[in-house]
C-alpha cells in the first residue's frame, strides 16, 4: 500500500491550486494501487473547499463503498477528521 503523505505539499492546505494538485496526485496513485494511504503527520489545518476539492471529489467519484475500500486516513487529528467529512458532505451538497 503505497503513502502519500500530506505535509510534503505544506502543513497548511487552503490553495486551491494545491488541492488540485493533491488530488492529482492521488488519482495517479490509485491507478496503480488497489488502496492508498493518505497521512496527515504534521499537517495543522486545511481549508474546508480544498478538503472538497479533494476528498470530496473522491467520494463522488469513487463511490462511498470503494472510498471506504481504497482510502486510509492515518494520523489524522480529530479536527482534520471533521474537516475531511465537511467537504464530503460539502460535495454531496452540490450534487443536489
Amino acid at each position: 500500500m503505497q503513502t502519500i503523505t500530506l505535509s510534503e505539499y505544506g502543513r497548511v492546505i487552503s490553495e486551491s491550486e494545491l488541492g488540485n494538485q493533491i488530488l492529482e496526485d492521488i488519482n495517479a496513485m490509485l491507478i496503480d494501487n488497489e488502496s492508498i494511504i493518505i497521512d496527515f503527520t504534521d499537517v495543522i489545518s486545511m481549508a474546508t473547499f480544498c478538503s472538497k476539492q479533494i476528498f470530496g471529489q473522491l467520494y463522488i467519484s469513487m463511490t462511498p463503498q470503494d472510498f471506504f475500500k481504497r482510502i486510509t486516513i492515518k494520523n489524522a487529528s480529530e479536527d482534520m477528521r471533521i474537516i475531511v467529512r465537511l467537504g464530503i458532505e460539502k460535495a454531496l451538497d452540490d450534487q443536489s
